[in-house]
């Protein structure tokens, strides 16, 4: 039996729906506090750094908000709801959070983010182990 077009329509928004209440979900649990929303993120291992892809787009940059703490960075912000009539509604809006513990310690303040296109970029140094001298005995 095959499903009529409005049919098929109305069955991918309920799959739509269900989806955004998944990714809800999964937000709410998966960080420390609730969340509206998760935006997806890419981790790049650089050598000396890790380069961090968020999908943010519709989200302004003073919306933003990045911490960096021992190995750990947090990333939040705000998406601002659009005016208007909605006819379909599928782009989650309000809140976000989502931290990411890395494998290495990453050097504190020294984290450098850019907002294009819809894609914050954070590069962030990896803090390496000094090496310290031995003297010799005198």
């Amino acid at each position: 039996m095959e499903l009529e077009r409005s049919d098929r329509w109305a069955a991918i928004e309920k799959l739509i729906e269900l989806k955004r209440r998944i990714e809800a979900l999964e937000a709410q649990f998966g960080s420390d506090t609730l969340a509206g929303w998760a935006p997806a993120v890419d981790v790049i291992d650089e050598g000396e750094a890790y380069r961090i892809l968020v999908d943010v787009p519709g989200v302004n940059p003073e919306d933003l908000k990045l911490q960096e703490e021992g190995r750990t960075v947090t990333i939040a912000g705000y998406r601002h709801e659009p005016e208007g009539r909605f006819v379909v509604r599928t782009r989650p809006t309000g809140y976000f959070r989502r931290s990411l513990t890395l494998p290495e310690p990453l050097v504190e303040g020294a984290a450098a983010a850019s907002l294009k296109q819809g894609v914050l970029e954070i590069r962030i140094p990896k803090a390496r182990g000094r090496t310290v001298p031995v003297e010799p005995p005198r």
